[in-house]
């Protein structure tokens, strides 16, 4: 296996040094995976926090369109994780079935992404819904994009219901390994924004999804399912971050 380079650049004048691990220009930090693909140490640190160790090492250049959308060597990054679920009700679940987690990007405006990945394979694979209230704060833009990625490639889903407080978008799990859903979008940057991930716990018609408010006492503090939709999801807790 191809080791990663470590490239530091420092203020000298004159000649440098390249080792099988190290390269020596400038006092700047960057770092080289398997596929020739080079990030800042800063970017670096977050691919590390955001997908975890490993990752980086087979990254391609598409996976770096996501990240370097973000412009996280000039922006304040920060990262929020909930790791398992209270439930209202009685129902079967695994506490390290999955992580959620919100991430602000923040200059002018604030990028956010929300990104539930799966610690184990599903047992139903039907319409999960991803979304987030805003309180304080609204979108500054009309791009939201949400996809699912897994071992058999990207999807990304636009079944998006949106409201004056907030958004979600229904997405339909494929049959595959390793799945991770991500949203992002970009919203003003002051207020709070609550994110949630509603699994679908049996089987859900597209429309039947779609059955929801936006409103604080939905489950995450994002979504409050009506009608034919309720009993459906299984309540998972949300995550929230300050602007």
């Amino acid at each position: 296996m191809k080791f990663n380079k470590l490239i530091f650049i420092i203020t000298c004048v004159g000649s440098f040094f390249i080792s099988s691990e190290f390269v020596y220009a400038q006092n700047i930090q960057f770092m080289e995976n398997n596929n020739g693909l080079i990030v800042s140490k800063k970017e670096y640190d977050f691919i590390n926090e955001y997908y975890g160790m490993g990752y980086f090492d087979n990254m391609n250049f598409d996976d770096y369109e996501w990240i370097k959308s973000f412009n996280i060597d000039d922006s304040d990054v920060e990262i929020n994780t909930i790791y398992s679920n209270t439930l209202s009700r009685n129902v079967t679940y695994e506490t390290a079935s999955k992580k959620l987690m919100i991430v602000k990007s923040c200059s002018s405006n604030c990028i956010i992404v929300v990104k539930c990945q799966w610690l184990v394979n599903p047992k139903i694979r039907s319409y999960d819904v991803i979304g987030a209230r805003f309180s304080g704060t609204d979108l500054v833009s009309d791009s939201i994009v949400t996809k699912v990625t897994s071992n058999s490639g990207t999807e990304y889903f636009s079944n998006l219901k949106r409201t004056s407080n907030g958004i979600g978008v229904s997405v339909q799990l494929p049959i595959a390994n390793n799945l991770s859903i991500e949203q992002k979008f970009t919203v003003g940057s002051s207020g709070i924004v609550y994110a949630s991930y509603q699994h679908a716990i049996e089987n859900v018609l597209l429309a039947t999804s779609k059955l929801y408010t936006i409103n604080s006492q939905g489950f995450g503090g994002v979504f409050q399912f009506y009608g034919g939709a309720v009993g459906k999801y299984d309540e998972m807790n949300g995550v929230y971050i300050d602007l």
